[in-house]
């Protein structure tokens, strides 16, 4: 069974283009392939929503933010999963 996993990082707390680059290239070395997208969202829906209903839903909600905001081009990924998104955070 193929299994894909959708990451985001933030990389936005004082780290150099240097640094941001060779985590990058890093990623990429590892076969990781990165979108441009430097926000991501996860929200719950009923359990009587239907796939294709939660992704219609989630495109209108991106495209209204984005005409609220007055951005006219945005790109946007979204994966359907059986629950929340496991998030975590490093500091050293």
């Amino acid at each position: 069974m193929t299994i894909y996993i959708m990451l985001t990082v933030d990389l936005n707390r004082g780290v150099s283009d240097d640094a941001r680059q060779k985590f990058y290239a890093y990623l990429a070395k590892e076969q990781w392939n990165r979108l441009k997208l430097t926000t991501t969202f996860w929200a719950k829906f009923s359990e009587n929503s239907t796939p294709d209903g939660a992704i219609g839903a989630t495109r209108k909600d991106v495209r209204n933010a984005a005409v609220s905001a007055g951005i006219s081009y945005y790109e946007a990924a979204a994966e359907i999963g059986s629950s929340a998104p496991t998030v975590w955070n490093q500091s050293s």
